[in-house]
């Protein structure tokens, strides 16, 4: 069977598409609203303490990917620290976590950013079109294979991030004596600390798919033991130091005791950017739809990968899901399940809560299974290093205390989300998360007792240097 297209991908295109996955400008869209209805004035300290919590995540998947080579991401490196059982539980959080972020955010976020210039599209079906559009125009940029997609990452992230930067040094100079700490401040989130909690799963979600955007990739890249964990680093300084600055320009300029008016507001990012300049609204306008269509193209270049690792390990998806076309290098029966799948999620819950809150409610959902990863893959990285008798200083740090910090962290916030439940709609999301959680183990559960040979093989494969 023809494998993936070794070889193809240096560091320039790894950070660029690391960017795409993040997708700055369309966060300061849709994605900081959201926060901002949660942590209010304290919304720059909500994204730089969800900055500080996705590093101790990124510490796990930087260790792991100087060690295996795989499409899988977390569900090899389970699969080679705790066995199959594991891989195969992680595997649905996988399927679940990057499906619901997929239609969540790139496909109803889009949907509803045009909204925001032509209200009827969301107070009629007219959306549905809309989204199956969205869907086949990524479903064409990801078939043409991984270096087409990632030029067009390199040339229009860039474009995006000298942009955002001009915007938001123009905020902090408007701003001027309105410049201030007191953003850093958590008591000024609706409802003090549990409102900040709460606004704490939309900010590390914000981050978190850079980790797999990368390491999913590692088979297609150029001496990937080397070049992921650099490009890790270098796409998650680039990218945090870009959100936290920008959500501080925008949080003085905007004014933090006005917050709740920022996350109601029908795009605040495009209105501020209009007071520094006409110009930079224009090209804002135009980079956040190519972000959205950024993240599209990185999410679901990230999800062929691991379902065509599942369909390798002959776990969750049929051998045919690992069939790869020879010109482009692509899954492309992957491609077009996920063409499929991102259609029905969007439309579902496009329907039950309107575009925009159906996009909060699956990304708020899909935070409770990328949460669960990560603390999964945490706990991998620490037992892997127990097995290994001989531990330095250096592994003690980054393999067990600062994994174990992350699950903790991890965790509490979760359960914040439940004592007590947010508002509507997040508390659906937060009922959904765990429903689809434990139907996961209980499918987990059944493959082991009907095909436990299949699964004592699953996140095994790993290719060599």
């Amino acid at each position: 069977m023809d494998g993936l297209h070794r070889n193809s991908l240096g560091i320039l295109r790894l950070v660029w598409q690391g960017w795409g996955m993040t997708a700055p400008a369309a966060d300061v869209a849709y994605l900081f609203t959201g926060i901002a209805l949660l942590a209010l004035g304290a919304t720059p300290l909500s994204i730089l303490i969800g900055f500080l919590i996705y590093l101790t995540i990124l510490n796990t998947s930087y260790r792991f990917s100087k060690k295996y080579i795989s499409a899988g991401s977390d569900f090899t490196y389970v699969g080679k620290s705790l066995g199959g059982f594991m891989a195969t539980f992680e595997g649905w959080n996988l399927l679940f976590g990057t499906a619901f972020a997929y239609a969540g955010f790139g496909m109803l976020g889009l949907t509803a950013f045009f909204g925001l210039f032509y209200p009827t599209l969301l107070s009629t079906y007219l959306w549905i079109p809309l989204v199956i559009a969205i869907n086949l125009i990524t479903f064409f940029l990801l078939y043409k294979g991984i270096r087409f997609s990632t030029n067009y990452q390199i040339i229009t992230g860039f474009a995006e991030f000298v942009v955002l930067i001009a915007g938001g040094i123009g905020l902090v100079i408007l701003a001027g004596k309105n410049n201030t700490l007191a953003v850093f401040n958590p008591f000024l989130a609706a409802g003090g600390i549990p409102g900040f909690l709460h606004s704490l799963i939309l900010s590390v979600v914000t981050y978190i798919g850079l980790s797999i955007a990368l390491t999913a990739i590692s088979e297609e890249s150029k001496i990937p033991k080397r070049n992921i964990p650099k490009s890790l680093i270098i796409s998650s300084v680039l990218i945090g130091a870009t959100f936290v600055f920008l959500s501080y320009a925008m949080t003085v300029a905007w004014g933090p005791l006005n917050m709740l008016s920022y996350g109601k507001s029908n795009d605040p990012g495009l209105i501020l950017f209009y007071r520094v300049s006409p110009v930079l609204f224009g090209l804002l306008f135009i980079l956040t739809i190519n972000s959205f269509m950024g993240n599209n193209i990185a999410m679901g270049t990230s999800m062929t990968r691991i379902f065509y690792a599942f369909s390798r390990d002959n776990v969750i998806f049929p051998k045919s899901f690992s069939k790869i076309n020879k010109k482009n290098g692509t899954p492309y029966i992957s491609t077009v399940f996920i063409l499929i799948l991102s259609v029905i999620l969007g439309i579902i819950f496009g329907i039950s809560f309107g575009p925009e809150d159906g996009g909060f409610v699956l990304l708020f959902a899909d935070a409770f299974f990328s949460f669960l990863i990560r603390s999964i893959t945490s706990s991998s990285l620490i037992i892997s290093t127990y097995k290994n008798k001989k531990i330095g200083i250096t592994a003690l740090l980054g393999n067990l205390v600062i994994p174990l910090i992350s699950i903790a962290v991890l965790l509490t916030v979760l359960a914040s989300n439940f004592f007590p439940l947010p508002v509507y709609p997040y508390n659906y999301a937060s009922i959904l998360g765990i429903v689809i959680i434990i139907a996961s183990l209980f499918v987990t559960v059944y493959t082991y007792y009907k095909n436990p040979e299949t699964i004592g093989n699953a996140g095994k494969t790993t290719l060599e240097d």
